[in-house]
């Protein structure tokens, strides 16, 4: 009696230990899956929206019935596929984020234009996204086609539209869903091909991207995805604001005269604001950091010996965090012996803008006498570098 008794331990922990692991896989993976009435037989693609380009990366030969299954590796990130029948004809586009399995049900017929989609909310705001899209080009090709004399007449009422068309846009799935996929899906629609944001060159579609840009670059600092639309912001803000700028801030490849430096007033863990300019007489590495970025933590204790060797000579260090969680940026800057402080504006920060600053880390160095004189991809040897700006007399 013993031994069968034993032999359905082992099974049993054996099926559990199979269970366990298939159900951790189903976290690695996600499933779109459904029913193509009509298509039976036809092929299916499932193609992944990348940065630079749509690539196919999976095919299936729907079933009799119109059944069909794709399984792919989860995405960094969130992310955006697209189906299409007999690969021709229009698509229907997917996002995925947390979730792990669509449902998608349409017919061969009418494909894109008579599609469910269960399991992803996400994808139906897109899908709500892309009809107002084709309606908006549907009418600039009305007004192109009417041929009218007045050339910037035609502009200006395209113009009007377009600029109608963004703000109803950021008003109903951007700022409410910023931190989602539709949001940012959003901010990349276009019109004759061309894009209907642009934050280079409109302060309001530069505010858009920031704001989408800050949430993803929190959520997801490390995917590339995150890590582009954050400099695309980074460089609207710039180019937004050229009554703040001064072109005299990008140091010379060599050391030239040094640079007076904006000043920068931030809270500390305490809630009591800190100047920078309130450090005059040491030497300061002003440093722009993300604390939730996993690299971050392994600099910060390079910058922690470099603090505690020249700390007593007259060396500080000013850290302006960039994090959203503002608990877990004081829990994390509560052991450290430098000024710790923290910008909640994220992307849209005019420090960032004033101090030119297109990827984080970076870091600045500043004499005792408050002139920056060096930015972080000039040095090849910091040690000698702060040494002698300390022998310098102030």
């Amino acid at each position: 009696m013993f031994i069968p008794r034993l032999n359905k331990l082992l099974f049993a922990t054996a099926a559990s230990i199979i269970s366990f692991i298939f159900s951790c896989d189903s976290h690695d993976t996600f499933t779109i899956k459904g029913e193509i009435e009509g298509g039976g037989g036809k092929m299916l693609y499932l193609s992944n929206v990348g940065l630079q380009n749509t690539k196919r990366v999976d095919s299936v030969k729907i079933g009799r019935d119109g059944q069909f299954e794709f399984k792919q590796p989860r995405p960094e990130c969130y992310d955006f596929y697209r189906l299409q029948l007999d690969g021709k004809g229009r698509q229907i586009t997917i996002a995925i984020d947390s979730t792990e399995t669509v449902t998608v049900r349409s017919n061969a017929t009418h494909f894109a234009d008579s599609c469910s989609i269960e399991g992803s909310p996400e994808s139906l705001k897109i899908m709500e996204i892309i009809a107002l899209e084709n309606a908006l080009q549907e009418q600039v090709t009305n007004i192109i086609n009417k041929k009218s004399p007045a050339i910037g007449e035609t502009r200006a009422v395209i113009y009007n539209l377009l600029d109608e068309f963004k703000r109803n846009i950021c008003s109903q799935y951007i700022i409410p869903s910023i931190d989602k996929a539709s949001a940012y899906y959003a901010l990349f629609l276009r019109v004759n091909g061309e894009p209907i944001f642009d934050p280079i060159h409109n302060r309001f579609d530069s505010k858009c991207f920031s704001a989408v840009a800050t949430s993803l670059n929190n959520r997801y600092p490390h995917a590339t995805r995150a890590m582009q639309i954050y400099n695309t912001a980074i460089k609207g803000i710039k180019a937004n604001r050229q009554s703040t700028r001064r072109d005299s801030l990008f140091i010379p490849e060599s050391k030239i005269k040094t640079i007076s430096l904006f000043d920068i007033k931030l809270p500390n863990i305490d809630g009591e604001e800190v100047s920078l300019t309130s450090l005059k007489g040491k030497v300061v590495l002003l440093d722009f950091t993300i604390y939730s970025d996993a690299q971050i933590g392994v600099r910060n204790i390079e910058l922690r010996e470099l603090y505690n060797k020249y700390k007593n000579q007259g060396f500080e260090i000013y850290q302006i965090s960039y994090d959203s969680d503002k608990h877990f940026w004081q829990t994390a800057a509560d052991n450290l012996p430098w000024v710790c402080v923290r910008d909640e504006e994220g992307a849209a920060s005019q420090y960032t803008t004033l101090y030119r600053v297109d990827k984080i880390p970076t870091f600045f160095l500043i004499n005792r006498n408050n002139e920056l004189v060096w930015r972080d991809e000039q040095l090849t040897d910091l040690n000698k570098t702060i040494e002698t700006l300390l022998e310098e007399k102030y």
